[in-house]
């Protein structure tokens, strides 16, 4: 499966260009002349939206379903993809939002913020038929009905800021130095305390250069991937010709899988990222094992 998008039109702040950006001036610029340093120095920012952006998208889609007797089918599924576009990737909370670089859209051109190169789903339900159990057996699994879902997928994108204006345009858009060689991405395979400690390589990132966007590519890194696995189960019992009772159990993260928030990445922060202690760290996670019980009533 591909896609191609042109001439995209992006609503959010993720679309917004800016027509009078501040110049950088080696020797003098500082934040205190910026709107000095603007095109047109008249004015203000301007902000434009506009259908300027481009997209393309590649997939191996396969899926797999099979029906059997006694109620119980499954169905699988698995998406290999790869997703690129020119869009602003989602901006440091501390700055504004748009592209990075207002005299070079191609500079935000790399793996969109929605990118998953691998997603996994399996689902199945057993619509249990009545079977000939009597008595007490009867009444608890006749007609029961037990469906699952299991989903997996890599981790979303992850652009890395400096967590300042190096660049002096206003934007607080820019994007960390890479001031190493190799691959700042740590195995997922290791414990849970050395992912939360440090979940990328901090020592590749450093403040970007004065006067430049950053030499970190768009999204170069993987945020946490996810499992997760939902179960329910309901049961109907009839009570006389006008009145059922259905009883539901739901169970949502059932194995109580960790699923990590991405981790700091210089969105939040205060001075750069050199500065901040939490820089590279995980302060966050998905919602534990969660059981819901339900009563209905139908008449």
């Amino acid at each position: 499966m591909a896609n191609k998008g042109t001439h995209l039109y992006q609503s959010d702040f993720k679309g917004y260009g800016q027509l009078n950006p501040a110049i950088y001036i080696p020797g003098n610029s500082t934040e205190d002349n910026t709107e000095q340093r603007r095109i047109y120095p008249t004015f203000g920012s301007v902000s434009q939206l506009g259908s300027y952006n481009n997209s393309n998208y590649n997939a191996l889609q396969l899926t797999i379903e099979k029906r059997f007797g006694l109620g119980f089918s499954f169905l699988g599924d698995y998406t290999w993809s790869k997703n690129m576009d020119d869009f602003a990737p989602e901006g440091p909370a501390f700055g504004n939002y748009g592209i990075t670089d207002p005299f070079n859209r191609h500079f935000d051109y790399g793996r969109s913020d929605d990118d998953i190169a691998h997603q996994f789903h399996f689902s199945g339900i057993w619509q249990m038929p009545h079977l000939g159990f009597t008595g007490l057996a009867s009444t608890l699994l006749n007609g029961l009905e037990l469906s699952g879902i299991w989903t997996w997928r890599g981790g979303f994108p992850l652009s890395i800021y400096s967590g300042l204006d190096n660049s002096f345009s206003a934007q607080g858009q820019d994007r960390a130095d890479l001031i190493k060689s190799g691959n700042p991405q740590l195995s997922s395979g290791r414990s849970h305390n050395a992912q939360v400690t440090e979940f990328f390589d901090t020592t590749f990132f450093g403040p970007n250069a004065i006067g430049t966007y950053g030499s970190s590519g768009k999204n170069n890194l993987r945020g946490p991937r996810m499992s997760n696995v939902d179960f329910s189960l309901l049961k109907r019992f009839k009570l006389n010709e006008r009145l059922a009772l259905q009883f539901r159990a739901e169970f949502f993260n059932v194995f109580n899988n960790v699923n990590f928030s991405p981790p700091q990445s210089g969105l939040l922060a205060i001075d750069n990222i050199q500065s901040d202690p939490s820089f590279g760290q995980i302060l966050a996670a998905g919602d534990p094992r969660i059981i819901q019980l339900a009563l209905k009533l139908n008449f």
